[in-house]
């Protein structure tokens, strides 16, 4: 059986179209959305969010000065802390800096899948309109 003949005849064609409404609107769109959170996970072990929040406050790169053991050296005790702390300030920037270029990726690949997922749904409608307009225009 040719597929025009399959196609004129109604019970096939009716079973057809039934298999193609379920793959467009049911299977499709759930491979979709699986496949985005595929993507979404992708962001969360690239940019580590996890991690990035648990180290927020360690000292960048592990860059630490000891403070002296013996003795009250004032001296020692300020450089040691002032270089700990600027360690800790330069670690929570970049890593704030991190954290906002991952949510900002994060954001932006929800709104890609929102807009292919919109415009996957919504695609029949617009050929449907796009032929009105067409034929209506002829």
């Amino acid at each position: 059986m040719s597929l025009i003949t399959a196609l004129r005849h109604p019970t096939l064609s009716t079973s057809i179209l039934l298999e193609f409404f379920k793959w467009y609107f049911l299977e499709m769109p759930l491979k979709l959305v699986l496949s985005w959170g595929e993507y979404m996970r992708m962001v969360g072990e690239i940019f580590s969010f996890l991690f990035l929040i648990k180290t927020f406050l360690k000292p960048w790169k592990s860059i630490t000065d000891k403070y002296p053991e013996k003795g009250f050296h004032l001296g020692l005790i300020a450089q040691a802390f002032t270089l700990n702390c600027t360690s800790r300030i330069i670690g929570m920037i970049f890593r704030s800096i991190a954290l906002v270029i991952g949510i900002a990726t994060g954001l932006f690949v929800i709104a890609i899948f929102l807009a292919i997922l919109i415009v996957w749904i919504f695609f029949p409608v617009l050929v449907v309109l796009d032929l009105v307009y067409l034929f209506g225009t002829i």
